[in-house]
């Protein structure tokens, strides 16, 4: 399901018309506040600023970092739960396939500590776990004015959905 969600979103971009006015240039600097869904209800933030520009035209390089938590009841019928914390830096690749839109795509790499409860009939579980936190994700933000925007992240990381609100500053 998220691969052909993935698929959907490369296709309309794809077939975009003709490149926009960059959004996103070089020196921009670009913070995200979002709620991401997968197993996890996720809170997450990204900071992001504007490296290169002119790159293919129209595109721009961002680098920045983000950090996520995560938490979810696994079970309701019994105390189940567990939760994440990710962290680490991202890069972005930026290109106007459409009006009033910042369209990118990028990756991630950090780290991620999950823990896990479990309390089920007297039995108790308890485990913990730090790892690599890798992924990749197809994003978009829609001016509503020159300072703010609102955003979109489908893809692999801290959420396989994200939306919420962003800020130039």
């Amino acid at each position: 399901m998220k691969k052909l969600a993935l698929l959907s979103i490369l296709v309309v971009f794809a077939f975009a018309a003709k490149a926009q006015e960059p959004m996103f240039v070089k020196g921009d600097k670009v913070v995200n506040v979002g709620i991401g869904f997968d197993a996890y209800t996720n809170l997450s933030i990204s900071g992001e600023y504007g490296i290169a520009d002119g790159i293919a035209d129209k595109g721009s390089i961002g680098a920045g970092i983000y950090a996520g938590l995560g938490y979810s009841i696994l079970n309701p019928s019994w105390y189940s739960n567990q939760y994440h914390v990710v962290g680490g830096l991202r890069g972005t690749f930026h290109y106007p396939f459409l009006d009033k839109f910042d369209t990118y795509a990028g990756i991630g790499l950090g780290l991620e500590y999950s823990h896990w409860n479990y309390e089920f009939w007297g039995y108790d579980d308890y485990s913990s776990n730090i790892g690599l936190n890798a992924g990749f994700f197809l994003g978009a933000r829609y001016a509503l004015s020159e300072k703010l925007t609102v955003f979109g992240e489908a893809g692999y990381g801290i959420g396989f959905l994200t939306a919420g609100i962003s800020f130039k500053l």
